[in-house]
């Protein structure tokens, strides 16, 4: 019998303590890093660190160097919003997401003992005596087939997309109907189903109506209407770009945690811009600045007066808003509360890069109910529901109110990890039961 993963999965991990913070002298800790992803939970540092959030912390730097044994490198380290030291991780080319999937997809393939089915939809979860769960059905070309299993392991994503493809019979309408007209960054297909199949079977759902806002959606300029839309990666602002208001003024700490800064842009009138310097084009050239460029969702300026010009902005206060954060970085904090200034100072003669952004639907903090272990949880007694595990986006617990920047693809090594070994564990204590 076959252990059975029902499969899943862009966003840069996040370690601690990993090879590469080693040799480019961070000082973290795992007290640092489990307190820094509570306090982007609820705000406030009242609420210690849950027992999840505590092994996503110390599982993340040796799930970095397990990634790594596979030849899996990220050695660019940037200090993101809510964290307290750099330990966001992305390799040298390329996305991280799509870097570690591809890379362990390859390596899967290459597995003569895994079967990858393409093409097909889980419809059910099978269970036996007691509740175990026992395999999965599923639906391809029309073919409906059971599939019997040891143990079963749920990673299937989140709901963000789901109005899409199920409008007011998503799950996002029902939890979140205040949001179902926002954007995302969810492709249809992130309709939660599984979570509502683990749901049929006694599982609890938690944590629901936590759905995280990601403050920089690129709107293209020459489709404005479109709902699903690119994201604009966190390391943009992680480097030191700016978002101005219509106005050329800042409103809002860059690399604050990521609701505030979807807060403080919903108030703002107009477009929002997304500003880099030279510098900060630089150091996010490949593969960001270059991508996004080539998607038509940047605009490159020979200065900030032609910047200006294009999208009709004040020069005048275009200017001071630089002069101002320039004398803050000087003194190392601003009024808005930013303390790190990556490649300032700006200079209104400079070349500009510039996006124009807008909040959007990018992940979903609740879902399956599981402990330390990934075992998913029965809601009628609060024990684990046998031969049942989950992982990722899929499950609900880890980041509670609001994810921290980063912790969803750590959250998918760590947990997949540890969703793997509990399933493998499972499966050989009840062989011989089969």
């Amino acid at each position: 019998y076959p252990l059975c993963a029902l499969a899943v999965s862009d966003e840069r991990p996040v370690s601690t303590q990993s090879t590469w913070e080693d040799e480019q002298g961070v000082k973290d800790s795992v007290e640092l890093f489990a307190a820094d992803t509570a306090f982007s939970a609820f705000k406030t540092h009242n609420v210690p660190a849950n027992q999840l959030q505590v092994r996503l912390a110390a599982d993340s730097g040796p799930g970095h160097s397990w990634l790594k044994s596979y030849g899996i490198k990220l050695p660019v380290l940037s200090q993101n919003g809510g964290h307290s030291a750099p330990r966001t991780h992305r390799p040298t080319k390329g996305g991280a997401g799509s870097y570690i999937t591809q890379s362990l997809h390859r390596k899967l393939k290459k597995n003569d003992q895994c079967q990858i089915i393409k093409q097909a939809e889980v419809t059910e979860l099978l269970t036996g005596p007691g509740g175990r769960v026992s395999g999965v059905t599923y639906v391809k070309d029309g073919v409906t087939t059971q599939v019997e299993c040891l143990a079963t392991v749920i990673a299937a994503g989140g709901f963000a997309g789901s109005v899409a493809r199920q409008a007011e019979g998503s799950i996002l309408a029902k939890y979140r109907p205040d949001l179902v007209d926002l954007p995302t960054s969810n492709p249809p297909s992130a309709t939660g189903d599984v979570m509502l199949m683990a749901e049929n079977i006694g599982a609890e759902l938690m944590d629901m109506e936590y759905v995280q806002v990601h403050p920089t959606g690129f709107i293209h300029p020459d489709h404005p209407e479109e709902k699903e839309l690119v994201l604009a990666t966190e390391a943009l602002r992680g480097h030191g770009a700016l978002l101005l208001n219509q106005t050329g003024r800042r409103f809002v700490n860059e690399i604050w945690h990521r609701d505030w800064v979807s807060e403080a842009e919903k108030t703002q009138r107009g477009s929002i811009y997304l500003v880099m310097n030279s510098g900060v084009a630089k150091d996010t050239q490949v593969p960001f600045v270059k991508q996004y460029t080539a998607l038509g969702l940047l605009k490159h300026f020979g200065s900030g007066q032609e910047f200006c010009n294009f999208y009709n902005i004040p020069y005048s206060n275009f200017s001071e808003t630089l002069a101002v954060y320039n004398e803050a970085a000087k003194r190392g904090y601003c009024d808005s509360g930013k303390n790190r200034f990556p490649n300032c100072p700006f200079f209104p003669e400079d070349k500009y890069v510039v996006g124009i952004v807008t909040p959007l639907l990018h992940y979903v903090m609740g879902g399956v109910k599981i402990n330390k272990e990934a075992e998913c949880i029965r809601k009628s007694d609060q024990q684990p529901i046998p031969g049942l595990f989950g992982a990722g986006e899929q499950t609900g617990g880890v980041h509670r109110k609001n994810r921290l920047a980063g912790n969803s693809l750590v959250d998918c090594v760590v947990y997949g990890r540890v969703a793997g070994n509990s399933a493998a564990k499972y499966a050989k204590s009840n062989r011989s039961r089969m």
